[in-house]
């Protein structure tokens, strides 16, 4: 009951503020035990390949840094600030802020573990030199498995939506749509600390000034978590 009440707070909330993220998801299926916090530090890259009008664009160095909170036994939150890098070239990247809510589906020992993510984020991007709001609701499934006692693979599907709101025409002229996937990795290299390097392909739709860009977009990064509970224990034994 717990579960379903925080779920419809949370659409009703996402309903009406949908935040701009990461196509990367940077986690795994699990969650954080209830009260556990962990901090996130990392940076990347994403290739974009548009097809109208042809252009390449590389956007390298797209740090990000954030927080995740265990609520409840399966459901942890994440806040996080990061570069927000529209896939084209006259929309320049910059800093934005996200939030999201996991919500792992099974078990905590099963062999499988299957999650849901939704969120979203908030940016001020540069387009054509001025300076704009961006907002950017999104949702993934992410599916996890161990492949040894200290490494696990997990993928994910994503879907984004990122609406440059504040540009000429708004947000129906100015956007971004993208669908795709991702794998990534989660080392531990001890009960404190783990590294997490993913690879996701995404097939960007989208306008500016009303103008279709589609194409295709890669992203590559990786993190460095630390649980700040463990952490405390270690520092005190």
């Amino acid at each position: 009951m717990k579960r379903i009440l925080l779920i419809s707070v949370f659409v009703l909330f996402y309903s009406k503020a949908a935040f701009g993220q990461w196509l990367l998801n940077f986690g795994s299926a699990s969650t954080l035990q209830p009260g556990q916090v962990a901090f996130i530090s990392g940076t990347g890259g994403q290739l974009t390949f548009i097809q109208s009008p042809a252009s390449t664009n590389f956007t390298p160095f797209l740090a990000h840094a954030g927080i995740r909170v265990g609520l409840f036994n399966g459901v942890d939150i994440g806040y996080r600030l990061c570069t927000v890098a529209l896939p084209y070239s006259s929309a320049g990247p910059s800093l934005g802020a996200a939030t999201d809510l996991k919500i792992r589906l099974t078990p905590a020992a099963a062999r499988w573990q299957f999650g849901v993510i939704a969120g979203g984020g908030l940016a001020y991007v540069t387009v054509l030199s001025k300076a704009r709001t961006a907002w950017s609701p999104g949702g993934a499934l992410v599916l996890t498995t161990n492949l040894s006692a200290s490494t696990s693979i997990t993928l994910n599907a994503r879907y984004s939506e990122t609406y440059i709101v504040t540009a000429a025409g708004g947000g129906r002229q100015n956007y971004v749509q993208a669908i795709g996937g991702s794998v990534g990795l989660t080392h531990n290299m001890s009960e404190v600390l783990a590294i997490s390097p993913e690879l996701g392909v995404f097939d960007l739709r989208g306008k500016i000034a009303d103008n279709a860009t589609n194409g295709l977009g890669i992203q590559v990064g990786a993190i460095l978590k630390v649980n700040l509970n463990k952490a405390l224990k270690k520092s005190k034994e």
